[in-house]
């Protein structure tokens, strides 16, 4: 497991993606070396103590040469109104690399990555990690509408993107559950990932049972401490006896380890 620390680093980018979604870039030497795809740190989201719990944020990219860590984020609060604040050279303090990541074994597989708004955030750390191991990759993005399609150009440097959204202003009308329904008629793959809202989570789960291919998901829980310490972030586990703790157990997941409701 890779070795967690407490790091001040500095802002080198913050770049406006959408209305309220940033891509925040840090130099993180350390910590660029300590994380593997799936894993997140937690942020530090105000001056002192105000507010004081910090804000858990995949890690969505990492340049190793220059020591950077990026993380994709959308406003929904006091705390990330402040982190959209930063600018370039000021302060911000982190805990990471936290979590249990994506996992991936040999080369030359075939892989669907499949994601909905901000739940591209950790896929696009994997798709660079997939590519280099020769794997052949295959994204899936869905939307509301055009607005909400994220970081597409970054995902074609890896693989093939398709892309869905409610209303038809971008890629195909419809969900990216019609999408994907659509994808697994056609194409065959060895493993499937996936970051979303749980409706996006549940159908991909079914589709892994229903055709037997396996499927690791990112799930995404509100987190007090990011260590397993608090119990804030629980979800139904296979076991009907078992709890799992997403920031510690997880947050990545094979789909038959815990049980969704859409």
């Amino acid at each position: 497991m890779s070795k967690t620390g407490e790091y001040s680093t500095r802002v080198v980018e913050h770049l406006v993606l959408s209305r309220d979604v940033f891509r925040l870039t840090l130099e993180a030497t350390k910590l660029a070396a300590a994380a593997r795809p799936g894993q997140f740190a937690m942020l530090g989201c105000g001056s002192g103590f105000d507010p004081f719990l910090r804000r858990p944020l995949s890690i969505h990219r990492v340049q190793g040469v220059s020591g950077t860590v990026s993380f994709l984020y959308r406003v929904r609060g006091r705390g990330t109104e402040w982190l959209a604040s930063r600018r370039q050279g000021e302060a911000v303090s982190l805990l990471g690399p936290l979590g249990r990541g994506f996992r991936y074994e040999g080369n030359s597989k075939r892989a669907l990555l499949v994601s909905a708004g901000i739940g591209v955030a950790p896929l696009l750390f994997l798709a660079e990690t997939l590519m280099g191991l020769n794997w052949t990759i295959t994204i899936l993005i869905g939307a509301r509408t055009r607005k909400g399609i994220l970081c597409r150009s970054d995902f074609e440097r890896y693989g093939r993107v398709l892309v869905s959204t409610d209303d038809g202003s971008a890629g195909r009308r419809g969900s990216v559950v019609d999408l994907l329904r659509k994808v697994f008629d056609k194409d065959s793959y060895a493993q499937i990932y996936a970051c979303g809202p749980q409706p996006v989570l549940v159908a991909v789960s079914q589709l892994s049972a229903d055709k037997g291919i396996p499927a690791q998901l990112s799930l995404e829980e509100r987190m007090a401490c990011g260590l397993g310490a608090c119990m804030g972030c629980v979800c139904q586990g296979a076991d009907p006896s078992r709890m799992v703790r997403v920031c510690a157990d997880g947050p990545v997941f094979d789909a038959s380890e815990v049980i969704l409701n859409g």
